[in-house]
């Protein structure tokens, strides 16, 4: 029994750097600026700063 504590110890510390990493790793690539605003008609002849396409 000897062999039981030093594994299920390297099992956890496997674990905990795991978790650990996945957390970094999705915080970091994670999207948090909002994207700037494409106009590409005019706000002028457009409903609601939008553009409307076809009949009404």
């Amino acid at each position: 029994m000897k062999f039981a504590f030093p594994g299920l110890l390297s099992g956890l510390a496997g674990v905990t750097l795991g978790v650990i990493a996945v957390f970094g790793i999705t915080a970091g690539v994670q999207q948090n600026s909002i994207p700037p605003l494409e106009t590409a008609a005019d706000p002028g002849s457009s409903q609601l700063g939008d553009v409307a396409y076809g009949s009404r």
